[in-house]
């Protein structure tokens, strides 16, 4: 798919031309409709790198209670596994 985006829309909105496309990929990531990994490749980047893009204009990564309920579960399994590999 090709979009055209008059010249004129990014100059209206003060910024260049990638970081138009930049604004269009981040919204669609916030909204859910674009993973990490999705949007990073939409623009050429790994996950890490969409990540740092996303730190470089103070946009926080979304975060929900799922997310830190899930890290908390990984980190209960790996302190379980580590644990038992310290007494063995």
């Amino acid at each position: 798919m090709t979009l055209q985006i008059p010249d004129s829309i990014a100059a209206q909105a003060g910024c260049s031309t990638s970081e138009l496309i930049l604004g269009m990929v981040v919204g669609l990531f916030y909204q859910g409709r674009l993973s990490l990994g999705q949007a990073g490749a939409t623009l050429g980047l790994s996950k890490l790198d969409f990540m740092e893009q996303l730190s470089a204009h103070d946009l926080p990564m979304p975060y929900s209670e799922e997310d830190a309920a899930s890290d908390l579960r990984a980190v209960d399994r790996l302190w379980k596994k580590d644990a038992h590999q310290v007494r063995s």
